[in-house]
């Protein structure tokens, strides 16, 4: 455990300098796809969400404080993730990013152009 945390300690020193914009494009995103999300549960419904921890804190905290929080832990989630594993800090940045705003676009306009295959296969 100590060389997991030491590890962390050493990749955390310099990383909000050498990857700041990389954290800031990767967190606008994530809050574009929690904006685009309330719009969705506001004017849809909750159980349509297909991130599961999402609906589930929908589901307990409403659905604009639900998606907020989930929002607040995916980033944190992704910049803990990314600095533990910084060799690949800007590939983790970019991707999730642009899965985070292809999910915001998809909640307001893509919803009414196509489903995903992999909606298909959810059970609810």
């Amino acid at each position: 455990m100590n060389r997991i945390i030491e590890k962390f300690r050493d990749n955390c020193r310099g990383f909000w300098r050498a990857y700041r914009w990389f954290i800031v494009a990767f967190v606008v995103a994530v809050f574009c796809d929690v904006a685009s999300t309330v719009y969705f549960m506001t004017q849809e419904s909750a159980p349509d969400e297909v991130h599961p921890a999402i609906r589930l804190v929908s589901r307990l905290l409403g659905p604009v404080i639900g998606p907020l929080v989930g929002g607040i832990g995916k980033a944190a989630a992704g910049i803990v993730v990314a600095i533990y594993c910084r060799q690949f800090a800007v590939y983790i940045f970019v991707l999730a990013a642009i899965i985070s705003f292809w999910a915001a676009w998809y909640n307001v306009w893509g919803i009414n152009i196509y489903e995903p295959n992999i909606v298909r296969w959810l059970p609810w």
